[in-house]
């Protein structure tokens, strides 16, 4: 069985993921004004998953490019998790070897 912290890194990286797929396929079909109002199901999601670096995009005056929504929306979403996953793994590797000694 697996420990509550591979769980909910597991949990972690999987929100992220399915939410990074929904706002590709939204980005790649959608055209038009409604671009903004679809992408924005996904985003803000994973917008909140990627505070604090994500804040930028709250900050933002004028309005972004797409390539830019892309790194503010995605980007710090993905970060978390691989810096959720190193803590995970530090945690991991302490352990044992406080345990060998």
């Amino acid at each position: 069985m697996k420990s509550l912290g591979s769980r909910v890194l597991l949990a972690h990286a999987a929100i992220v993921l399915v939410l990074v797929a929904a706002f590709l396929a939204m980005d790649a079909s959608a055209d038009g004004p409604t671009v903004a109002v679809g992408l924005m199901l996904p985003g803000l999601p994973l917008l909140a998953l990627g505070l604090p670096w994500s804040a930028a995009f709250f900050n933002a005056d004028d309005p972004l490019t797409k390539s830019m929504w892309l790194v503010l929306a995605l980007g710090p979403a993905v970060f978390n998790v691989v810096i959720h996953g190193l803590i995970r793994l530090v945690l991991v590797a302490t352990r044992s070897v406080d345990a060998g000694t």
